[in-house]
């Protein structure tokens, strides 16, 4: 777990400005998350928060934490952003808050994946469930369909080159299928990199629907919902983008 935040701390601010900058915004998305948090309302939690391009649109009078594991995401934050939500640098698996405390919990942007130990996973679900209000929702994102993906190599992603500021990403693509995983080879360069370029090697989980659905159901939580897309049509396996679950904390 260290290694994985370790690595956050360089990849963070590169993320971070390709989410903002240099990809457009997924109206669909944000639309999405939008409906939701009107849905579920109160006191609301984000696992993996980044530099809050989330968690700014959340806050509806109550309580909102960002919970974020790298302290360079964090230290992103604008301070207009900063009003009205909680930062709390932490991990899934040791959530630092009370016990039936919250109404919501968000874990977005295939942020389950980082986690890539199973049974890490399983405790970050049995954490979610402890700090949820009996009947109170998890929502999870995630992509089973890595797995599928082809491998690449050294492709080029973007060359982005706006008002002084410029980032070329190269990259290559693996699965590791022996470890479990799908490896993202990164090459950064461009003015916002310090010394030429900058290798970053990102490692995520292969995690299959099954898998994903039951370890929720087996840590105090029962699956009410999944759907395949933002567009909330039902999960298929062979052609849904992702995979989006609505969970509740048992009652007991």
């Amino acid at each position: 777990m260290n290694s994985e935040i370790l690595l956050w701390e360089r990849y963070g601010p590169l993320f971070s400005l390709e989410e903002r900058d240099v990809y457009p915004a997924d109206m669909k998305e944000i639309q999405f998350y939008l409906d939701l948090r009107k849905k579920y309302t109160g006191k609301c939690m984000e696992l993996g928060a980044g530099d809050g391009r989330l968690t700014e649109l959340l806050p509806d009078g109550s309580l909102v934490v960002a919970l974020e594991p790298s302290a360079s995401m964090l230290g992103s934050w604008s301070t207009e952003l900063q009003r009205g939500i909680s930062r709390v640098r932490g991990i899934a698996q040791q959530l630092p808050l009370k016990n039936s405390s919250l109404d919501l919990v968000l874990f977005p942007y295939n942020g389950i994946h980082c986690i890539l130990e199973r049974n890490e996973r399983k405790l970050a679900f049995r954490e979610i469930a402890s700090v949820l209000k009996p009947g109170g929702k998890f929502f999870a994102e995630a992509c089973p369909g890595f797995d599928k993906r082809q491998d690449e190599n050294r492709e080029d992603r973007y060359d982005y080159n706006r008002n002084g500021t410029s980032l070329k990403l190269i990259e290559s693509v693996h699965n590791d299928l022996k470890r479990g995983l799908i490896v993202f080879d990164m090459e950064y360069s461009g003015s916002v990199v310090t010394d030429g370029t900058i290798e970053i090697s990102l490692e995520l989980a292969l995690i299959s629907a099954g898998e994903l659905l039951n370890d929720i159901r087996n840590e105090g939580m029962g699956v009410v919902t999944i759907w395949g897309d933002y567009d909330l049509s039902p999960w298929d396996a062979d052609d849904s983008p992702r995979l989006l679950v609505l969970a509740e904390r048992n009652e007991k």
